[in-house]
């Protein structure tokens, strides 16, 4: 797997955590295997939990439409 396709992949699940069909790559701040691994969270951004990849992703808050 390129990491051009695994980037989609958590893209397309973000998407659905997110409840953001128009999310982009970019609004993709970071994404990690491990919430240890990630920086703190900037005022404005969130941390996602992508449960089928097991993957964190970090987007900014106002791409969240989770209410």
């Amino acid at each position: 797997m390129s990491l051009a396709t695994l980037e989609t992949a958590i893209l397309e699940e973000a998407k659905i955590v997110a409840k953001n069909p128009k999310l982009r790559r970019k609004d993709m701040l970071e994404w990690s295997t491990g919430v240890d691994a990630m920086k703190k969270p900037a005022l404005g951004e969130t941390v996602l939990y992508l449960p089928t990849m097991k993957i964190y992703v970090c987007i900014e808050k106002k791409r969240d439409l989770r209410r």
